[in-house]
């Protein structure tokens, strides 16, 4: 019979406390501590609790234990960069930082041992962002699809930036992260694309109307002119610039005094929306002035402008070519 010294039967003892808890399903290790239940039981595990180094953060105080059950143990945090920098690279160095890192307040979106969530979030990331972030500030009838999808990380970084609200780039730099960069660029474009100001025409979070505009912008090729159905252009644009047949001064776009705009969209029925010749991002054309527009069905109408000094000429599939001068009248065919 084998005989058993006290030394023996004590490490025995703590090994078992160590070691002898097992694996628990998404554990790739067990906790040191052995009185405690392990904490490396959800899918994403804070890397020390996996590998059972709890006294990478946690150290004894001096006190008894378990006696003395708070204050027995306490951070290692040295109180000169915080816990979490000990080991995570500094998140607020930047000129614009998250108030809860700002603060040190890490714990506010993490859980420090475990969770079902990525990066060990404390809720999902469609719901986390609404724990300290009023929710129904960003109901809209048409949300922005990263907001309507809970995907706040694909403008705003979570922890730090240079740019003001904590955006991932500024103005069109930020839009062309997930927009085609070709919608804003060509040979004219519209100013505040050239200034990137998306944020003049396009609500970022969400609005009334489609595609995010701040105001309404007809859809329809025909429509009867009313100020209204060009809310958008006008916010910024002379609104005025279809009013008179006959002018000198309300537009450029004029043969002579004949206002070409009024003859365009001043109809009662058939007025033409602003679309139907203009992009409102760029162009390869003078004016922004598109190269083919969606019609009729299938086709797409070809517009071929050349601009002069004083006027200009368009080809188009609407109707017989044209020119107009501002100066010297044209006297169309």
């Amino acid at each position: 019979m084998k005989r058993f010294f006290p030394g023996m039967i004590i490490a025995g003892y703590l090994l078992v406390l160590t070691f002898g808890m097992g694996r628990t399903a998404g554990a790739a290790a067990v906790s040191s501590c052995g009185c405690h239940p392990t904490k490396a039981e959800k899918q994403y595990t804070h890397k020390p609790v996996r590998q059972g180094e709890c006294e990478s953060c946690h150290r004894p105080s001096g006190e008894k234990h378990p006696k003395v059950k708070k204050g027995a143990f306490v951070l290692t945090d040295n109180g000169k960069v915080g816990l979490c920098n000990e080991c995570h690279e500094r998140k607020d160095t930047m000129k614009y930082v998250h108030g809860p890192v700002g603060s040190g307040d890490c714990l506010a979106c993490h859980d420090a041992h475990q969770s079902e969530n990525k990066s060990q979030l404390r809720e999902p990331p469609a719901r986390l962002c609404f724990m300290c972030h009023e929710k129904k500030q960003f109901d809209r009838k048409h949300p922005h699809p990263p907001i309507a999808d809970g995907n706040c990380t694909g403008c705003h970084d979570p922890h730090e930036s240079n740019v003001k609200y904590m955006l991932k780039g500024e103005g069109v730099n930020l839009c062309i992260l997930c927009h085609d960069k070709a919608m804003f660029s060509g040979k004219s474009i519209h100013k505040p694309v050239g200034q990137g100001d998306c944020n003049a025409c396009h609500a970022t979070h969400g609005t009334e109307n489609p595609r995010l505009l701040r105001n309404f912008y007809a859809d329809e090729f025909y429509m009867p002119f009313n100020k209204g159905n060009f809310a958008l252009c006008f916010g910024c644009h002379n609104n005025q610039l279809a009013d008179d047949k006959l002018t000198d001064v309300q537009t450029g776009f004029r043969n002579g005094l004949e206002n070409i705009h009024f003859i365009h969209i001043n109809k009662l029925e058939k007025g033409r929306s602003c679309k139907v010749c203009h992009d409102p991002h760029a162009a390869s054309q003078q004016r922004l002035i598109s190269a083919k527009i969606s019609g009729f069905g299938r086709w797409r109408i070809p517009i071929r402008y050349t601009k002069t000094e004083t006027g200009g000429t368009c080809v188009v599939g609407c109707h017989k070519p044209k020119s107009y001068d501002r100066i010297n009248a044209v006297n169309n065919p």
